[in-house]
């Protein structure tokens, strides 16, 4: 049986400077390096007025909607704040990927890996309770500061069905559960996954404990690849990738950020000491990777785990070395790189900081700079090899019609070294005419919904947007809330009739009123509603709503519907009332990409242990 091609389709990431992928891009191709002292916050909610160490530092980690998912302030306060952010970002990148589409909650053979391997935040529950005690400790702590109960939650929350587990092989963690992922498609049945990797310095220990390792820098910042390099800074960030079946993902109008050509994973197994890399167990996995006949010379970049040592950077392009030959590749230089120098090191997550950084570079056809490299390491031997370190942004060229293929590589303290291959992703598909340029936006609370409707503003004016994949996005690629507004999309990209309500109520079942106007509609009202559709001119309950076509005298409790509206005049009109939409009858599949937009409006507030 041929094994399914997996395509990575949703993408959100919250990193040192950067609370999305532009954002995030940007601070990459302008070479800026986002590490920097502890801020006087942090050091504040980790009761930690000592520390001193330079990190790279998320802003506002304290901050959560809770409200959102549904759990309330006192048990937020005892979460672990990686499980709460991981949560906000799970939510996006599924948005992202066109999972959450309205009106379908149907359970999905989908797999979730989450990987995670600290939690410094349960030492500050265990001094909370050891100054106040336990008696108003929240009764599912022990479950919210858990690293396997943040991928139960995500399953939980978006009835996913697929294997769910935490992912721990240290530094390899995110690419071991991305390996996980594609096994669970490729062998397990699942027809997508949800991978996420997340690092938070909730508490000093963590950075602390790196320093009596050994493994931080003396230096004010990460040097990657310089001879005076001796180790990399410890920074935090969390990712969130979606993975899917490719037929899936092209049927469903999905975006393809990049395609998965290859990948392996091993382990060093001996070696001098088990913080000691093993270079055989480095070059097999990169070989192992192409064992299935990818062409190693149509690499254009790879993004490196880049330890920042003076031993251990050699060591790593000594491995790459056994499978990219310099006389295989001529006059071609591949670029190389490490997303540390610019945000540094972090840990469980870190891989998945380097596979966005390979995604975006690919999307843009940009090589993105390798930071404060001032003397190469005369240890790696680059004159022998086809490695050229990129220190400036540059054009990454393609070869005629063949997409980009990069490569990323991940090393774990312990041995668990992985490396996978990946090829840019396909242009966005551009949608039909949208004959009538109607967007209809949802979001839980008013102040969401109209930060959501300016962000959208912004958005299509900003840009040459698709205006058919704009309102696709939005109606049927994004869950259906009791906030709702439509809008009308101007020539210019303007928002105009801006209409705002709130439902109030969920509708189940349709009632067609049975006049001739409405019932000449029949078929098309059954085709364009979700819900149970039937004709009746019973009194309205509850969870229904009634539809007539034309005025209908003293009938307080039934929609009248324009005879003279477009089909998605009614839809909207329907949707204002809380109707649930067949949006796949307006924007069907192999129709049109879904867009990527701005991050959902999250109301957050603080949520933290004061003591």
């Amino acid at each position: 049986m041929t094994e399914p091609s997996i395509v990575i389709t949703g993408l959100s990431v919250r990193l040192p400077g950067a609370d999305n992928q532009e954002e995030f891009w940007d601070l990459l191709r302008n070479g800026v390096d986002r590490t920097g002292p502890v801020s006087p916050k942090r050091r504040r909610l980790a009761k930690a007025p000592a520390w001193d160490d330079t990190i790279g530092e998320v802003d506002d980690i304290d901050l959560f909607d809770g409200e959102f998912f549904g759990i309330d302030d006192d048990e937020a306060r005892f979460m672990d704040p990686q499980h709460r952010i991981v949560m906000e970002l799970a939510y996006d990148a599924m948005c992202d990927a066109g999972l959450l589409e309205s009106n379908q909650t149907k359970e999905r053979r989908y797999s979730v890996y989450v990987a995670i391997s600290t939690d410094s935040y349960y030492p500050l529950v265990c001094r909370y309770m050891d100054e106040r005690g336990d008696a108003d400790v929240h009764p599912r702590t022990i479950m919210n500061c858990h690293s396997t109960a943040l991928p139960a939650r995500l399953s939980h929350e978006y009835n996913l069905t697929g294997p769910v587990m935490a992912v721990d092989t240290a530094c390899s963690s995110f690419l071991t559960a991305l390996a996980q992922a594609a096994d669970s498609i490729r062998i397990q049945g699942c027809d997508g996954a949800v991978v996420a990797g997340v690092n938070i310095l909730n508490s000093s220990y963590t950075t602390r404990l790196c320093n009596a390792g050994g493994i931080t820098t003396s230096h004010p910042f990460t040097r990657v690849f310089d001879e005076e390099a001796d180790g990399t800074l410890i920074g935090e960030g969390a990712i969130v990738c979606v993975l899917e079946r490719e037929d899936i993902a092209r049927q469903r109008n999905r975006k393809i950020y990049g395609r998965v050509l290859g990948y392996a994973i091993n382990n060093d197994g001996s070696s001098l000491n088990i913080m000691a890399p093993n270079p055989r167990g480095q070059a097999n996995v990169i070989r192992d990777a192409y064992a299935n006949g990818i062409d190693h010379t149509r690499i254009g970049y790879i993004e490196t785990h880049g330890t920042g040592t003076r031993i251990g950077d050699p060591i790593e392009l000594n491995g790459l070395s056994k499978v990219y030959k310099k006389d295989d590749f001529g006059d071609k230089k591949v670029g190389i790189g490490s997303v540390k120098t610019n945000i540094g090191h972090l840990l469980s997550a870190a891989g998945g900081a380097g596979l966005t950084k390979l995604l975006l570079s690919m999307r843009h056809g940009q090589m993105a700079p390798n930071l404060h490299l001032e003397k190469p390491n005369p240890l790696m031997q680059l004159e022998d090899t086809p490695f050229e370190v990129v220190t400036e942004p540059r054009p990454w060229p393609t070869d005629g019609d063949e997409p980009r293929v990069g490569a990323i590589t991940s090393l774990g303290l312990g041995g668990t070294n992985v490396h996978f291959v990946i090829a840019e992703g396909d242009k966005e598909r551009p949608g039909p005419e949208l004959t009538t340029p109607l967007l209809c936006f949802s979001a839980k609370s008013e102040d969401a919904l109209r930060r959501m409707i300016d962000d959208v503003a912004e958005y299509a004016s900003g840009k040459d947007c698709d205006r058919y994949n704009l309102a696709m996005t939005l109606a049927r690629f994004r869950p259906a809330y009791e906030w709702r507004a439509t809008a009308r999309l101007g020539p210019g990209g303007e928002l105009t009739d801006v209409r705002v309500a709130d439902v109030g109520r969920k509708v189940k079942r349709i009632l067609l009123r049975s006049t001739p106007e409405t019932t000449a509609r029949e078929e098309f009202f059954r085709a364009a509603l979700a819900g149970r559709v039937r004709i009746d001119d019973a009194v309205v309950g509850r969870s229904e709503l009634a539809i007539s076509v034309g005025a209908v005298d003293g009938e307080d409790e039934t929609v009248d519907i324009d005879p003279t509206l477009s089909p998605m005049e009614i839809a909207a009109e329907l949707f204002m009332r809380g109707c649930p939409i067949n949006w796949e009858y307006y924007f069907p599949n192999e129709t049109g990409t879904v867009l990527t937009l701005a991050p959902y409006p999250f109301s957050k507030k603080p949520h933290w242990l004061e003591f």
